[in-house]
C-alpha cells in the first residue's frame, strides 16, 4: 500500500477519534451540568455551573425570610433535607431550618468562615480562616475530624469518591480521606489557592494565584496539564460542554478545552474578574470589579450584552433559563433578564453581596449581612 495513503488514513482516523471524543464529552458534561438541583456543594453542582434548568417568574420576588447573625455571611449557603448550611464571619458554621429559618445548631471555629460547605452522606465539609478543614455531623453539629493546613482556607471543598479536595492559602491543593481526614495527596503551587476545585471526568481543574489554570488527576494529584494566564486567578472554573470557563484579575476571560487545556477563545474585559462564571448552553455570565456584568456566547466568546454598574460585582450569579440572580459590592441583590441584562427586581441590603445564591426546593437564598430568602 502507498505510504502516503497509509499516513492519510491514519490522520483521518485520529481526527475521527478526536471528534468522537469531543462529542462524547459534550454530551456527558451537558447532562451532568444540568443535574444541578441537589444544592449540596458550591455553585449547585461539582461542575460549578451555577445553572438551574428552570424558568422563574420574577414577579414573585420579595423578601420572604431572613436570618441575622453577629456579622457578615460571605459563605454561600447550601442545603440538604430542608436544612441550610453556611459559615459566617462571626467564626461559626450554622445549620438552620430552610422553612422557618430557626437555628438548629452552630459550630464554633477560631476564625472567620468564608468557605462554602459541601455535604456527602451525613457529613458536612468546610474550611475556616483558622487553617482547618472541618468534617461535621450534619444532624447535631458535632465534629468528626479536622485537618490542619498552614494558612487560611477560602476554597470550597469538593467530594470525589473517598476524598475531600480543596485548596489553601498556603499554596497547596489537598486531598484527604473523607472518613478520617488523613492526607492522600497534595500539590504545591507558588502562591495562594483561593479558587475552588471543579470536577471534569476523573480530574479536577482549579485556578491559582501563580497565574495558572491546572488540571490534576483527582485520584493521584498528578498534573495532567497547566495553562499560563496573564494574571492571578481567584475565581472558580465552570465546566460546560467539555469547556472550562474562568477569568483572571487582569480582566482576561478564558475558555479552555477541559481535556487538554488548549485555548478555545479569550476575551478581554478590562477589569478584574473575581466572579465565578454561571453558564448554560446559550449564555455565560460573570461580574467584574469596574466594568459591570458581562454575558457572552459560550461557543465563541462574542458579547451578548454588557450591563454597566456603579459598583463592583464580585458575586457569582445563579443562572436560570430566563433570569440571573446576583449581587454587588454596595449591597444590591439584582434579578436580571438574560435576554438583555435589564434589571427586573432589585433589593438593597446594608452589606456587600459576594456569595453565590442558592436554589433549593423551589426557593432562592442569598447571603450578605443576613441570609435572605427572596423567592
Amino acid at each position: 500500500m502507498d505510504k502516503s495513503l497509509v499516513i492519510q488514513q491514519t490522520q483521518t482516523s485520529l481526527l475521527q477519534v478526536e471528534q468522537l471524543f469531543e462529542i462524547t464529552q459534550s454530551i456527558l458534561s451537558l447532562s451532568k451540568s444540568q443535574f444541578s438541583e441537589t444544592g449540596t456543594t458550591f455553585r449547585n453542582n461539582p461542575y460549578r455551573t451555577g445553572y438551574i434548568a428552570k424558568t422563574i417568574d420574577s414577579k414573585d420576588f420579595n423578601i420572604k425570610n431572613s436570618f441575622c447573625h453577629l456579622s457578615s455571611i460571605r459563605s454561600s449557603p447550601i442545603a440538604y433535607n430542608q436544612v441550610l448550611y453556611f459559615g459566617s464571619n462571626s467564626q461559626y458554621i450554622h445549620a438552620i431550618d430552610a422553612r422557618t429559618f430557626e437555628e438548629i445548631w452552630r459550630y464554633r471555629t477560631h476564625k472567620e468562615v468564608l468557605s462554602t460547605p459541601c455535604i456527602d452522606g451525613n457529613t458536612l465539609y468546610i474550611g475556616s480562616f483558622d487553617t482547618y478543614l472541618y468534617a461535621i455531623n450534619i444532624t447535631n453539629g458535632i465534629q468528626r475530624w479536622k485537618f490542619k493546613t498552614d494558612d487560611w482556607i477560602f476554597s470550597s471543598p469538593l467530594v470525589y469518591k473517598e476524598m475531600v479536595i480543596f485548596g489553601s492559602m498556603d499554596g497547596k491543593i489537598y486531598a484527604v480521606n473523607k472518613y478520617t481526614g488523613k492526607p492522600i495527596w497534595q500539590y504545591s503551587t507558588d502562591h495562594w489557592i483561593i479558587s475552588s476545585p471543579t470536577l471534569f471526568d476523573h480530574n479536577i481543574i482549579i485556578g491559582t494565584r501563580d497565574k495558572r489554570i491546572i488540571c490534576l488527576d483527582a485520584i493521584t494529584g498528578k498534573e495532567l496539564w497547566n495553562f499560563s494566564t496573564l494574571a492571578p486567578i481567584h475565581a472558580t472554573a465552570a465546566i460546560y460542554d467539555h469547556t472550562a470557563f474562568i477569568g483572571d484579575l487582569a480582566g482576561n476571560f478564558y475558555a479552555l478545552r477541559a481535556y487538554d487545556g488548549s485555548l478555545k477563545w479569550k476575551k478581554m474585559v478590562n477589569s478584574a474578574i473575581f466572579s465565578s462564571t454561571a453558564v448554560s448552553e446559550n449564555i455565560l455570565i460573570f461580574g467584574t470589579k469596574k466594568s459591570g456584568i458581562y454575558a457572552l456566547n459560550p461557543t465563541n466568546g462574542k458579547e451578548i450584552w454588557h450591563k454597566e454598574l456603579s459598583h463592583a460585582s464580585h458575586a457569582s450569579a445563579l443562572l436560570f433559563e430566563n433570569i440571573a440572580v446576583t449581587g454587588t459590592e454596595n449591597g444590591d441583590i439584582l434579578v436580571i433578564s438574560i435576554m438583555d441584562g435589564q434589571t427586573l427586581w432589585q433589593f438593597h441590603t446594608d452589606d456587600v453581596i459576594r456569595s453565590s445564591p442558592l436554589y433549593y426546593d423551589g426557593k432562592i437564598f442569598v447571603s450578605g449581612s443576613s441570609l435572605l430568602r427572596i423567592f
